[in-house]
């Protein structure tokens, strides 16, 4: 169809060269005025491609054959009346259409999208409606996982080692609308996998929900720098930086996901307000309900109830299925975050509110923070990332089995992280180490290690690749000494994030 337009267009100028031609000669041989051959030019098309360079230009009249030729312009000569330069069709063709989709993300972007979406922008790639800046697209990340599984103890004995198929799948629709409104819809089907419930099962109920369950359901609305945020989301500052090869499992494998958690990876349902200027955004997100509702309860320490802690409480307490409603949990969390093609930097401080039985009015209510910064430096562009956390957490405990008096003793808990990554070409190599430790009374207290180290080879970047990894886990506890307290995973995986 272009092509067509394009020979028309083409055929109109010639028209109108033709007509110039004509015309001048009929004036030399009449006194009657003749058409302007601006106009004439003027009344053909804008966008049509110029002339052969072997035509008269559009805008002048072919002399007559008898006349003395002109000078001619020197080279760096320019009028308004030059004719243009010949225009690639498929330039042409975007000077009129929405604007081309924006570059794919680099590898680590596209790793770390399947942890947090909220402060990266969302790519139109794949988009099946666009219309200009607005664009609807589906989201598919699809992991399929080989894992072997050893677990050792020092006091339990004939534990075995297996080897497990293990697989996740998120899917759902993000985009953009009207200019300032973003949205995610995503539900994953987890593959389970915990440490504490024998290994790679295949199949899990994490979270208070079922293996298939919302991961992702926000709106966003922008203007001015400012972006409010309502649903179930990540908080972008409670992220850590980490290796983006350890992330074959999308963070959703125990020697992951576990050091993330007591970190404070905070995803829930809340609202949330953040302000962009230059490298700086300011943050304050609040979540409200029950502990289930945010990840931010895994890490709350210490016993809630006869029940267990925070987020186990609830889930011990099932009535037909749907997790216990005594407890209420309130969270406030303002954060900073500096981004620079260098140096990379998110501050957050986590606040618990703990009503620990909202049937009556004679518990006590709790209180507890986490203090967590992370950071992340890029060396020779994005060849080396080397990256390291810190988090402080502290909060208030119960007297069990009296949930009305708080313990002179605060739970306390520390993290410790550091990480590299080191990417040529389509290879990237990299390694993740985290430290934990807590203490419930000045005689318990416990510690845990956790190494990833792996390698991704990228065979369409940044949606196709294949993985392998090594993945450990030590734990030390007294008085009472850990069932498990090594295990040791190798995990061949391959990975489809569009």
């Amino acid at each position: 169809m272009m092509y067509g337009l394009r020979n028309m267009g083409g055929l109109a100028v010639i028209a109108a060269l033709a007509t110039s031609t004509w015309v001048s000669a009929a004036r030399a041989q009449t006194d009657a005025p003749a058409p302007s051959d601006e106009r004439a030019v003027e009344a053909a098309p804008r966008d049509e491609a110029a002339p052969p360079d072997d035509a008269a230009p559009p805008d002048e009249a072919a002399p007559p054959e008898n006349a003395a030729p002109l000078e001619a312009p020197t080279p760096d000569a320019t009028t308004d009346d030059a004719p243009r330069e010949p225009v690639d069709a498929s330039e042409e063709q975007r000077e009129g259409d929405a604007p081309l989709p924006d570059e794919p993300p680099d590898q680590a972007e596209a790793a770390t999208r399947t942890l947090s979406t909220t402060m990266l922008p969302a790519r139109p790639a794949f988009t099946f409606w666009r219309d200009g800046d607005d664009f609807i697209k589906p989201v598919i990340q699809l992991s399929a996982m080989l894992v072997a599984y050893l677990p050792h103890s020092d006091t339990t004995e004939g534990l075995a080692a297996r080897v497990s198929t293990l697989a996740l799948a998120r899917f759902g629709l993000e985009g953009q609308l009207f200019g300032f409104v973003t949205f995610r819809s995503v539900f994953e089907r987890n593959f389970g996998f915990s440490l504490a419930r024998n290994g790679p099962v295949g199949t899990s109920v994490w979270e208070g929900t079922a293996s298939l369950q919302a991961r992702e359901n926000y709106l966003r609305l922008s203007q001015w720098g400012l972006s409010l945020t309502g649903g179930i989301f990540p908080d972008p500052a409670s992220l850590d930086f980490i290796s983006s090869n350890v992330l074959d499992g999308f963070g959703m494998d125990p020697y992951v996901r576990d050091p993330l958690l007591v970190s404070g990876f905070a995803q829930g349902q809340g609202v949330m307000l953040r302000y962009g200027w230059e490298w700086l955004d300011f943050g304050l997100s609040y979540t409200g309900g029950n502990p289930l509702t945010t990840s931010l309860a895994f890490g709350f320490g210490g016993d809630v109830s006869s029940l267990g802690t925070l987020f186990t409480a609830p889930l011990r307490a099932l009535a037909n299925g749907i997790p216990g409603s005594d407890i209420h949990l309130n969270t406030i969390t303002p954060s900073f975050t500096f981004s620079h093609e260098i140096v990379d930097l998110r501050l957050a401080a986590q606040l618990y509110f703990v009503d620990i039985d909202v049937t009556t009015d004679a518990d006590a209510s709790l209180f507890g923070y986490n203090l967590r910064a992370t950071a992340q430096v890029k060396i020779l562009g994005d060849m080396l990332r080397l990256n390291g956390t810190f988090a402080y957490r502290r909060n208030e405990q119960v007297e069990i089995p009296d949930v009305t008096i708080r313990s002179q003793r605060d739970y306390e808990g520390f993290v410790g992280a550091g990480g590299v990554d080191f990417t040529w070409e389509m290879l990237s190599v990299g390694a993740q180490y985290y430290f934990l430790t807590s203490s419930i009374t000045d005689m318990s207290s416990l510690t845990n290690h956790y190494i990833n180290v792996a390698a991704t080879l990228w065979l369409m970047e940044p949606y196709v690749s294949i993985g392998a990894r090594w993945s450990r886990s030590m734990a030390e506890a007294t008085p009472m000494a850990p069932r498990v307290n090594a295990t040791d995973s190798f995990i061949v995986s391959m990975r489809l994030l569009i």
